[in-house]
């Protein structure tokens, strides 16, 4: 079907990932999924991918005709992440490989931007089979997302510029670990602390504990769990606390390495399983 006039924008969707360094997501590769990019070509619309956000572009009637071409009337697809740091640095509430997260608009009918619900979906589930092809099941993407257009403005953007592009705000955490500093050779200083300049995150003592090949070191951990970003603002300090309370501390590192996305390992921590960032300092 071909359309004349001018092309509107229609729908956008904007990926926010806290990891990276400007808040935008790197890398998803956004595939249509069951009848989607058929529905799309006979609507005479575009669609523009960036890695980080989703646009369509077509005719005033494009809409309509999308509507007026499904049963269920959505559009959806299969999202591949394709960036290194992207399965270390994201935490994801799906259970790998029997789960994916289904994505879709939340309930607010009100806001402009809606953003986007994301929650664990069977491989299996009904509402999933029908989008998938054979190797996204051996091979499932990061998510679906599904976009119902029943939500959409009922005056066209020909009559109702101002409502149109219809923007969707999909927001992922970065994931937040264990942070694990391995002090590697002779580390003779009295009572060595970790020491968080912002007062935010509290270290364990040192324990001495041995590497895979048996290297000894001095292990501190954070007694909770830090968030990973692709240039961390944290501002931690290796110490001497030459006397508890005092207030003279030699400072022995003045700002330690912070944690990389993709150097985790897992341990159990008092009992539970936990995911670790480990961080080499070599003297």
């Amino acid at each position: 079907m071909s359309h004349r006039g001018p092309y509107f924008p229609l729908l956008q969707v904007d990926v926010d990932h806290g990891y990276y360094a400007d808040g935008r997501c790197r890398g998803l590769r956004f595939v249509p999924a069951g009848s989607t990019a058929e529905r799309l070509r006979r609507a005479d619309a575009l669609v523009r991918a960036d890695g980080g956000s989703l646009r369509i572009d077509g005719p005033a009637e494009a809409v309509e005709h999308l509507r007026a071409d499904a049963e269920d009337a959505a559009l959806s697809w299969c999202v591949f992440a394709t960036d290194d740091d992207f399965a270390c640095g994201t935490e994801d509430a799906a259970d790998r490989p029997r789960e994916l997260l289904w994505v879709e608009p939340g309930r607010s009918d009100d806001d402009p931007s809606v953003v986007l619900d994301a929650s664990p979906r069977a491989i299996d589930a009904p509402e999933c089979q029908p989008l998938l092809t054979q190797r996204d099941r051996r091979l499932p993407p990061f998510a679906l997302l599904h976009l119902p257009l029943a939500h959409l403005p009922a005056q066209g953007p020909s009559r109702d510029p101002a409502a149109w592009p219809v923007r969707h705000r999909w927001p992922l955490a970065p994931r937040a670990t264990v942070w694990k500093y391995c002090l590697l050779g002779d580390w003779t200083e009295p009572a060595l602390a970790v020491v968080d300049l912002a007062g935010e995150t509290d270290f364990t003592a040192p324990a001495l504990e041995r590497l895979d090949d048996g290297t000894p070191m001095l292990a501190i951990r954070s007694r909770g769990r830090v968030p990973l970003a692709q240039r961390s603002p944290r501002r931690f300090q290796l110490r001497s606390r030459i006397e508890a309370g005092a207030g003279n501390d030699k400072v022995l590192i003045r700002r330690l390495p912070t944690a990389a996305a993709q150097l985790l390992a897992r341990e159990m921590i008092d009992g539970q399983p936990a995911i670790v960032s480990e961080i080499h300092v070599h003297r």
